[in-house]
């Protein structure tokens, strides 16, 4: 009997070890991956419940509705963490954010259009290099990684195939050869483009491919010049770029009125065939899809004939426009930015709830349905396919094997509070409210403004 006690003793003791060094090395494991910064789900409900706020932009509904099914997908697969979701009641995203760091509502993560104002000001927490590594050029200042581009976008002419083949007309390989298509459309009583819509191409879209054809050399960057007194707004290249783009805005070729028309009211015009180009990113061609479903069909029989009596009267079609020389002109625009807040990563148990988001945001599943919203181009290292009707698959293509230029007017050089007073300036450009001479003058004072108050 004494015997079996001690041998039932031993063997409490041999279990008991056992279960000691099982958990030694459950806590081990637990601690290096809580250092990498990424949790599983089992492993966050054991260490606590985190709640992050996370804001972003608002004025896309399709982007509202991505932003809301991460953030669900995510809490499912990680219920001890909640996400606060918000997006901007405003046009101007920037200045809701400030606002929001003037009344300590300051987001935990966030969209961010301009990292460097916000790193300037000790807002932005640093993100680790393997979160960083995740996609091809992180944001970097002073060696640390703040920003992440979550996906890219470009610009185009968006077109009305059905109308381009019906008047014979060809993609043109030079911006002569566009300005003939817009000639031959005009005289068939097409109007050949329309102008305005929430994206901006009236301004900033034409300006910059004149800016990328006529001012902006190869291997050069015009606006680090510009900071550096170098070059003006007056100089006779940038003013020759101004009076293109006020020629094209003015002139015969653009749809009446289209400068102040609302998305919808501008792919109505394309769908019922009173206009045939629009110059934009392709985040209109799903609005047209949304709008017209039948406008990716194809216009011929599963045995490659050509449909009789097709009763379609828009059918999507995409190039990206040419200069002089005929090359294409592909301006590389960050679509969206994330940044997480120097105040998150400070917080142990929200700086890896942050990372875990992330980490989730970028993973090939998750990411693909984004882009899909948004007919985004990936700015992971890694290639990222989405379902998309034949026209954006053609964008994907020439986007990724395109050389593509940074240096737009409106890119992160631009003087974040510049940008507004630009886009004034260039909406009475186009409504000819004002001349080329005036208006490089109030572009120079708008920059020398902006620089003097993010000093």
């Amino acid at each position: 009997m004494q015997m079996r006690n001690k041998e039932k003793g031993k063997l409490t003791i041999i279990i008991s070890g056992m279960l000691l060094v099982s958990m030694i090395s459950m806590w081990a494991c637990s601690g290096e991956k809580m250092e990498a910064g990424v949790l599983s789900q089992q492993e966050t409900t054991e260490y606590g419940n985190t709640t992050l706020s996370f804001f972003y932009s608002g004025e896309n509904t399709g982007w509202i509705g991505a932003m809301e099914e991460l953030c669900e997908d995510f809490m499912k697969k990680y219920p001890s963490i909640t996400i606060n979701m918000e997006y901007s009641s405003s046009q101007s995203y920037t200045e809701e954010l400030k606002a929001k760091e003037a009344t300590d509502e300051f987001p935990d993560v966030f969209e961010i259009e301009n990292p460097y104002m916000f790193e300037s000001a000790g807002k932005l927490g640093v993100i680790n290099q393997e979160i960083g590594n995740l996609v091809e050029k992180p944001i970097i200042i002073d060696n640390k990684i703040y920003a992440l581009p979550f996906y890219s976008t470009s610009y185009g002419i968006v077109y009305n195939q059905i109308l381009f083949k019906k008047y014979n007309l060809e993609i043109p390989k030079t911006y002569e050869e566009f300005l003939h298509v817009c000639g031959e459309l005009k005289y068939q009583g097409i109007a050949p483009l329309a102008v305005g819509g929430s994206e901006e191409s009236s301004d900033l879209g034409w300006m910059s491919y004149f800016f990328l054809t006529e001012v902006q050399e190869e291997g050069d960057d015009w606006q680090i010049r510009r900071r550096e007194k170098e070059v003006s707004f007056q100089d006779q290249d940038m003013k020759k770029a101004l009076q293109d783009f006020q020629n094209l805005m003015t002139g015969e070729y653009i749809l009446e009125d289209s400068l102040n028309m609302s998305d919808n009211q501008i792919i109505s015009q394309m769908i019922n065939q009173k206009v045939a180009m629009y110059y934009g990113t392709p985040a209109m061609l799903t609005k047209i899809w949304e709008a017209y479903p039948k406008a990716t069909d194809s216009g011929k029989t599963p045995l490659g004939e050509e449909i009789e009596n097709d009763t379609s009267t828009m059918r999507l079609g995409w190039f990206y426009l040419p200069d002089e020389k005929g090359k294409s002109v592909v301006i590389d625009k960050i679509g969206s930015i994330l940044s997480v807040s120097r105040e998150c990563m400070e917080d142990r148990e929200k700086k890896e709830a942050a990372e875990t988001f992330l980490k989730f945001c970028f993973e090939k599943d998750n990411y693909r349905k984004i882009l899909q919203a948004m007919y985004g181009m990936p700015t992971t290292k890694d290639a990222v396919l989405y379902a998309a009707p034949a026209v954006q698959q053609g964008v994907l293509t020439d986007y990724r094997y395109a050389e593509r230029s940074e240096n737009f007017l409106g890119n992160m050089e631009t003087p974040e509070s510049f940008q507004a007073d630009m886009k004034e300036i260039l909406d009475n450009l186009a409504a000819d409210i004002i001349g080329v001479d005036d208006a490089a003058k109030k572009l120079d004072e708008g920059w020398d403004d902006s620089e003097r108050i993010e000093q």
